[in-house]
């Protein structure tokens, strides 16, 4: 167990050190949202936001917009301490490690090295220098993951707090579902999960239902997805190594062959997710059979597939932002963790720090050779990214082995 005490200083003193330093300098296409939304909310609550045509996130951030409103009181300092809103996901960044390292938890038996995340710049430009949320939701889906095994109750709440941020993680529903197919051996337990589920959904959306706003709010939550029709929104991933015209301009319903872009990006996403899925099927479907107990080579084999399916999701999907590639820093970190293998952490790292500065280059003074910042090049670093993954995980999860582990104690048991 990690000496605790040292654990909270340093984790505490590091976040509080950034709080006072935090960057006024901040993505201003974003921030003129925020800002527009936090003025809306002041003025007309926030139950009403979605009457803003521009509003188009799930709830959860907008009861944050609506508490930054309380904590400054008036227009004037909503405006000018918007910047100070950075705090929120810079506090989700190191969220995961205020639960894992600051607390005593059976979670993770591993030494964390949790600086090597937390001043990890990659980690936090995101949030501290953006000021964007994809920290928020991701913290939400990481817990709820690594909590699966062990506290489906938990993991079931975390879950919804993350859908109700964004609704990115909907690609994680295989993978915690196979991890609570595990960890859930009774009906009383899907019961309480569903029932926790539910509650914290109810919360959220109530406000709405009874100032008579549901309808606008069913309407955002419903169409998650088309509102940016491009086949890349500033993500430079497999679209940019293709020799074709501009992603950032081309529409994701033109057809090639005999597909869409849009159609050809969910065809390579599902049939290589559903690939990745497959050895941890077969192990949940072994374990359940056999009674086998969860190891901390399963929970390796969680982190990596989490941040495997990320990657999918961001390398061929069009309509990508360059931040939804933003969970894979904390997957693949704590992959580290378990397998004592960096590699795949630095080499991830790499081009989502790359491809966030280029989209923000007044932040860093530093020179943007385009050797190292052009787009394609980093698209290759990203597909260098996701093939070294790839043979990451089926080197050590192969879909054979499994399945016929999986059959020889269908026979045993027979």
């Amino acid at each position: 167990m990690q000496d605790l005490k040292k654990s909270r200083i340093e984790i505490g003193m590091l976040f509080l050190l950034l709080v006072m330093i935090v960057p006024r300098l901040s993505m201003r296409f974003d921030f003129e949202y925020w800002t527009d939304w936090a003025l809306y909310i002041h003025r007309h609550g926030v139950t009403n936001i979605y009457d803003n045509p521009t509003a188009n996130y799930h709830p959860m951030y907008f009861y944050i917009l609506w508490i930054y409103d309380l904590l400054q009181g008036s227009e004037h300092y909503i405006r000018e301490n918007i910047y100070y809103l950075k705090i929120f996901p810079l506090f989700f960044d190191f969220l995961p490690l205020m639960v894992l390292c600051c607390f005593r938890q059976t979670i993770v038996n591993r030494e964390i090295p949790y600086m090597y995340l937390l001043l990890n710049l990659a980690y936090l430009f995101n949030s501290y220098v953006w000021g964007q949320v994809d920290s928020i939701y991701t913290a939400f889906s990481f817990m709820a993951l690594i909590f699966a095994f062990n506290r489906p109750v938990w993991s079931s709440f975390l879950f919804a707090m993350a859908l109700a941020m964004k609704p990115q993680p909907i690609v994680y529903i295989p993978v915690i579902g196979l991890a609570w197919l595990y960890s859930v051996r009774d009906v009383k337990t899907w019961v309480k999960m569903v029932g926790v589920f539910a509650a914290t959904w109810f919360a959220m959306v109530l406000p709405y239902l009874i100032t008579g706003n549901g309808g606008e709010l069913w309407y955002i939550l419903s169409t998650p997805v088309g509102r940016y029709p491009q086949v890349s929104i500033g993500a430079f991933n497999m679209w940019y190594v293709l020799p074709m015209a501009d992603p950032y301009h081309t529409p994701d319903f033109a057809k090639f062959l005999f597909l869409t872009y849009k159609q050809w990006g969910l065809l390579l996403f599902f049939a290589l997710s559903g690939l990745a899925l497959l050895p941890m099927l077969f192990r949940v479907w072994r374990y359940n059979r056999t009674g086998v107990s969860i190891t901390d080579d399963d929970k390796q084999m969680l982190m990596l597939l989490s941040g495997l399916v990320t990657l999918y999701f961001f390398y061929f999907n069009t309509q990508m932002h360059e931040r939804y590639a933003h969970p894979i820093m904390i997957f693949f970190f704590f992959y580290a963790v378990y397998s004592k293998n960096y590699k795949l952490y630095i080499l991830a790292s790499i081009p989502y720090f790359l491809s966030l500065d280029k989209l923000f280059p007044d932040f860093l003074p530093v020179i943007h050779y385009k050797i190292i910042w052009a787009m394609r090049v980093i698209a290759i670093w990203f597909t260098l990214t996701i093939l070294y993954a790839t043979w990451e995980y089926f080197r050590q999860y192969k879909i054979g082995a499994e399945y016929r582990l999986l059959k020889a104690s269908m026979t045993k048991g027979n």
